[in-house]
């Protein structure tokens, strides 16, 4: 039996002859590496073919996945933009509504914003209808403008100028006047439209509709006069109640205020302390004077006799007459000299004179009838000059004004050079003697004396 020879990929391999050994290796020799085949190499070549195309779909499915997640995150951003946009355009809405709301607020609280809106459609709408009627055509819808126009622009000009902190009083009274002329205008207008009983009735609530809104407007402007200047109600109509009554030395108060920077109270008492030579509060000269002759004049009158003379002895006594009603404590018994002689008496009018007696109350004295007398001469001294004296007087009072004021004056002077000192100043010539008499408000030469003495403690002497 044969045996066939062995196949190797699809070829007989050559068989030995018989008798023939097989060739055995050589054991140094290192084995040669089995050779590829054609399949196997054609199937490692599919294999990376396959590999390949697999890279190629992976990467292809990554850039698509890539491009699909860009757009998504474009759109994302898109989408986030507008609501950023969104968001922030609903904040600014926000905010300047509140604005809106503030400022409506300076100049008309948001529940009287209904009689305003009310008063203007009123306004507007009458006063145009007015001008309709008359037969103005087109131009009827000008004069509600010209009219209610004006006294919106001047109403909001007005409170800028009250909200700065400049004049506005000027202002406030040419509002007024156009509110005025437009309410009249509109009550006018339909009155002469119909001049009935309804017409009238008309006419008025027009009117009144007109002013209502200014009315508010105006109590509303007061109120916030008040709180921007940081005083009440009741101190503004006070210093009305000032500047009606003393008018010029408000006006001072208010110049000395601007040019020192002082607040108007203080500024007030100074000038007041300067006009009347006295603090607030205390009795000023003028007042001093009028009790001292009020006193002189009660004193008069009780001691009078009856008698009328050109000229009364200081030393003379005074002799009571006999009259029912007499002030015993301003007469006591035994006052009169025992020699004095007793006058005689003339006839009396029938009715008692009252007159000012002790302890505040009144006496009942007989007027004599007596005849006219010659006019009193001007007394004047020998050589026709008026005498001269101190104008506060002599008396504790005088001197302890004299007193207050000259220390007051001290106390400025020392404060204006000190403030020189400390801006490292020369004393030698500030402050100068027009600032300290334009701070004490009194006379150059004063001013001099009081620097020199306040300088002279410092050991600084002028030239």
């Amino acid at each position: 039996m044969t045996t066939s020879p062995p196949q190797v990929n699809g070829h007989k391999r050559p068989m030995p002859p018989l008798g023939d050994e097989l060739p055995t290796a050589d054991p140094n020799v290192a084995p040669e590496p089995p050779q590829p085949t054609r399949r196997e190499e054609a199937r490692a070549d599919r294999r990376m073919d396959r590999e390949e195309d697999r890279k190629d779909r992976d990467q292809q499915r990554k850039l698509k996945d890539d491009a699909k997640q860009a757009k998504i995150a474009r759109r994302q951003a898109v989408r986030a933009e507008k609501d950023k946009a969104r968001a922030r355009r609903r904040k600014d809405r926000k905010a300047a509504w509140q604005n809106m709301q503030v400022k409506l607020a300076h100049h008309m609280p948001l529940w009287g914003l209904p009689v305003v809106i009310v008063s203007l459609v009123m306004g507007w709408s009458g006063q145009a209808g007015a001008a309709a009627h008359l037969g103005m055509g087109l131009f009827a819808v000008g004069v509600p403008v010209l009219t209610e126009g004006m006294v919106l622009t001047f109403a909001g000009l007005t409170g800028q100028a009250i909200e700065q902190g400049r004049p506005y009083k000027g202002l406030m009274r040419i509002t007024w006047s156009a509110t005025l002329v437009a309410a009249a205008i509109n009550g006018a207008g339909h009155l002469i439209e119909d001049s009935s009983a309804d017409g009238m009735y008309r006419a008025g609530a027009y009117a009144l509709a007109s002013l209502a809104a200014m009315i508010l407007w105006w109590v509303v402007m007061r109120s916030k006069r008040a709180a921007i200047a940081g005083r009440s109600a009741e101190e503004i109509a006070r210093w009305k109640r000032l500047g009606r009554r003393h008018p010029i030395l408000v006006r001072r108060a208010r110049r000395v205020a601007d040019n020192t920077g002082a607040s108007l109270p203080s500024a007030y008492a100074t000038v007041w302390e300067r006009a009347n030579g006295a603090k607030l509060g205390e009795p000023s000269i003028s007042e001093i004077r009028a009790s001292r002759r009020a006193a002189y004049r009660r004193r008069a009158a009780e001691s009078w006799d009856g008698q009328r003379r050109l000229k009364r002895t200081r030393n003379a006594p005074a002799v009571p007459l006999p009259a029912a009603g007499t002030d015993s404590t301003a007469h006591p018994p035994g006052a009169a000299s025992d020699d004095a002689r007793t006058p005689v008496q003339a006839p009396f009018l029938p009715v008692a004179l009252l007159v000012p007696g002790g302890q505040g109350g009144w006496v009942r004295h007989p007027v004599p009838v007596l005849p006219m007398a010659a006019l009193k001469r001007a007394r004047t001294q020998g050589n026709g000059t008026a005498t001269t004296r101190f104008p506060q007087g002599k008396d504790a009072d005088s001197r302890r004004i004299r007193n207050d004021v000259n220390g007051d004056r001290i106390a400025t002077v020392r404060k204006l050079v000190a403030d020189a000192a400390t801006k490292n100043l020369d004393l030698r010539k500030h402050p100068s003697n027009r600032a300290v008499a334009r701070a004490l408000g009194c006379r150059p030469g004063t001013a001099r004396e009081l620097l020199a003495a306040v300088l002279a403690d410092r050991g600084i002497t002028r030239k």
